[in-house]
């Protein structure tokens, strides 16, 4: 058990960082390309506006006046006007014999040399020429004088826009990114310090790297990556953004250690738990109903006692461990959390908690069989006390709108009365809660524990807005968002809406503050005082809903937060509630595959308590060789979606290829129902949501083999 615990934990540690280095690499490529591509179609529109400059002065009769005279001194004193009048850098004027009579730039130190050479080396339209240290984007024109049938050339004027390092940094397009100008294998221009030139070059190669590909390279003792793009002319540049690697990468340090240290706390707690169940089961359970009940108000500080050394007193210590973990995981993700890729370690999180969870809840069931009448109670208490921690790390998915929803038709002012006491424990006794319901609403279809979720965050937060006590108020009303107020914001849809307004009497906010309060772990609180997950907790399930929130805040006047719920016709059913029946039993033969051992087990162990025959395998490749090597018939394949080596989608697939009367179930644990959805599959399949009891999957079971008879077990037990 210790072993498959340590094994566990170190292949989330070893997925948790190559799938965070994987995202970084690619916000990276993405940031790269964007800026390359940025900087591209600016230098395109910069240069065609150089290209229609060089133009109109040619074309200019004052200046083919000029050139006709031919004289040095003469077109030299002008060159300074005509380059104030172009409005660019650079500015030359030869004559039909190549001799340079007139030049003219905004820098002092460009030689007149150089100048000379460039432009008897250029010979097209565009160029790029690197003199005095400076990068110049040239354009040039023949000036013609005559008709079009007997025209004869006066010469070529050029003029040239400057790139520098300033003028680039100060479009900000290339953000945190460095950048350099590279010709031949040597740098030109850069932002980089003079003495990283050399290793720049070197890191190169003498390689062009081609136009939009991303490369790693190492100098400096760092690594980058980096994307180039070619700048075209007579003697083209080559442009280097770069950025790096490694320090983008620093943070996976500091979370390598929270996590190792977070494995070897697992480890440790795993330990204890193993050797304390072995010794005690049979102790009085009234101390570990009492610790359930703190745990559904949401306490993660309360100390469950232990005593004696029974099964139940090592199941208390499961449940310590459970709750340990889920409070470590928090303060982790809040730590770290400030990163773009937080969604996804939290989904991450949320499904191993609720395999976790599964595991305790499915061996409760377990224990049930053999539990006195005096016993039964507390054990179901426990159970019970599963689930909600299920919906905690549901909440903890919600700001990144990752969470499985299962929305119901609803009456929002049934939602807010079943709601009124609890929100007056909550808010305190000097708040005074004011409730005014509309009749004239229509029905919203919503997760109803997200809904209240919703309703409580807002209340929570108007209460912490008024330390002194005040008024909250907490309305329902019909309204119309119209096409204008949909213009204006991009995520609504114009039409009728439910509308709840949850307004308090508090301190108010200011509008530098109302920009921030949606982020996730954005807060006014104090170190330690709030997590900063609460209204993007609101706006993340309300996204996820189709919903919107506006608020409106000024110091000292108070908020209001409205939020806005598509609306249904009154007419519309509210769910029936229907009894619960006990698990049914059946018959016939099930391939169960599940890449976690201890629920494959569980689920086996359930399923034959239940009168069905039962292959099992690990993943999708061992289920392809099971069910080949069985001669029967096999009437349903019970798979995980995300598994190694073979998923259960695939896996599914292939299966109904060989055996088209095969029916199928997937369990899922939270977003992977989104890959369901665009496979070749269809509506061919029913949806398991993890974590699930085993009359759940009772019920899945039997609804899905309806055509066979089934009886009602007597127990309802796993």
């Amino acid at each position: 058990m210790l072993a498959l615990v340590f094994l566990l934990t170190s292949a989330t540690l070893i997925l948790v960082q190559a799938r965070m280095r994987k995202h970084v690499r690619d916000d990276l490529v993405s940031t790269l390309r964007s800026e390359t591509a940025t900087f591209a179609a600016l230098e395109s529109t910069g240069h065609q506006l150089t290209e229609q400059s060089v133009t109109l002065l040619a074309a200019q009769p004052t200046l083919k006046a000029l050139m006709s005279t031919n004289d040095p001194v003469t077109v030299d004193e002008e060159c300074g006007p005509l380059l104030k009048a172009a409005g660019a850098d650079l500015l030359v004027l030869e004559n039909p014999a190549g001799e340079i009579l007139g030049f003219s730039a905004k820098s002092d130190d460009i030689p007149l040399s150089t100048v000379k050479r460039l432009m008897r080396e250029s010979f097209g339209s565009q160029d790029w020429w690197f003199a005095g240290n400076h990068l110049f984007d040239v354009s040039t024109h023949t000036i013609w004088i005559g008709t079009e049938d007997s025209r004869r050339s006066l010469g070529r004027v050029a003029i040239g826009r400057e790139v520098s390092p300033q003028s680039l940094l100060s479009t900000g397009v290339f953000g945190k990114a460095a950048f350099a100008f590279e010709r031949h294998g040597a740098v030109l221009l850069s932002s980089l310090r003079a003495n990283a030139w050399s290793e720049f070059e070197n890191s190169l190669g003498g390689a062009e790297t081609p136009n939009d590909k991303v490369e790693e390279i190492d100098f400096e003792s760092e690594r980058y990556l980096e994307t180039s793009v070619e700048l075209p002319g007579d003697h083209p540049v080559r442009l280097y953004c770069f950025q790096s690697f490694d320090q983008a990468t620093s943070f996976l340090r500091s979370l390598n250690q929270l996590l190792l240290v977070l494995g070897t706390l697992v480890l440790i707690v795993g330990a204890a738990f193993t050797f304390v169940i072995s010794r005690q089961i049979t102790r009085p359970l009234e101390r570990l109903a009492f610790g359930t009940q703190q745990l559904e108000k949401g306490d993660f500080d309360f100390q469950i006692p232990i005593v004696g050394h029974d099964e139940v007193a090592g199941l208390t210590r499961s449940f310590e461990q459970m709750r340990t973990s889920l409070r470590q995981s928090r303060e982790s993700l809040v730590r770290s959390a400030r990163l773009e890729a937080v969604g996804r370690l939290a989904g991450g999180v949320a499904h191993d908690f609720n395999n976790l969870v599964m595991i305790i809840k499915g061996y409760s069931d377990l224990l049930l069989e053999t539990a006195t009448p005096a016993n039964r109670p507390f054990i179901d208490e426990i159970k019970n006390a599963g689930d909600r921690a299920s919906g905690l790390t549901r909440q903890l998915l919600a700001f990144s709108r990752k969470q499985v929803l299962e929305p119901q038709v609803l009456d929002l002012n049934d939602t807010v009365k079943s709601m009124v006491k609890m929100l007056r424990v909550l808010i305190g006794e000097d708040i005074e809660l004011i409730t005014n319901l509309s009749d004239e609403i229509g029905r919203v279809k919503a997760d109803p524990a997200q809904l209240e979720q919703v309703i409580m965050n807002l209340a929570v937060n108007a209460r912490d807005a008024m330390p002194s006590g005040g008024k909250l108020i907490v309305e329902t009303s019909s309204a119309e968002l119209d096409d204008a107020y949909a213009a204006t914001h991009a995520e609504v849809a114009p039409g009728l809406y439910v509308l709840i307004a949850v307004t308090d009497s508090g301190c108010g906010m200011d509008k530098e503050t109302l920009k921030h309060i949606f982020e996730p772990f954005f807060t006014t609180k104090e170190a330690g005082k709030g997590t900063g997950l609460g209204l993007a907790t609101v706006y993340g399930i309300l996204k996820q809903s189709r919903g919107h929130i506006s608020v409106y805040s000024e110091p000292g006047l108070g908020t209001t937060f409205k939020v806005y719920l598509p609306a249904l016709n009154k007419s519309a059913p509210l769910p029936s509630q229907q009894r619960i029946a006990d698990a049914p039993r059946g018959q016939g033969t099930i391939l169960l595959v599940e890449d976690e051992a201890p629920l494959r087990v569980l689920a086996a162990e359930s399923l034959k308590k239940l009168g069905y025959s039962v292959l099992q395998a690990s993943n999708g490749l061992e289920a392809l060789a099971v069910a080949d090597q069985h001669n029967g018939e096999i009437d349903l394949l019970l798979t995980d979606v995300v598994m190694p080596r073979m998923g259960g989608a695939e896996l599914a697939r292939k299966l109904q290829a060989k055996r088209d009367a095969i029916s199928v179930i997937f369990m899922s644990g939270y977003t992977e129902t989104a890959a369901l959805e665009n496979n070749a599959l269809g509506q061919r399949f029913i949806l398991l949501n993890k974590p699930f009891s085993t009359e759940a999957m009772a019920r899945k079971i039997a609804e899905t083999l309806s055509p066979k008879p089934l009886t009602n077990a007597a127990s309802g037990g796993t």
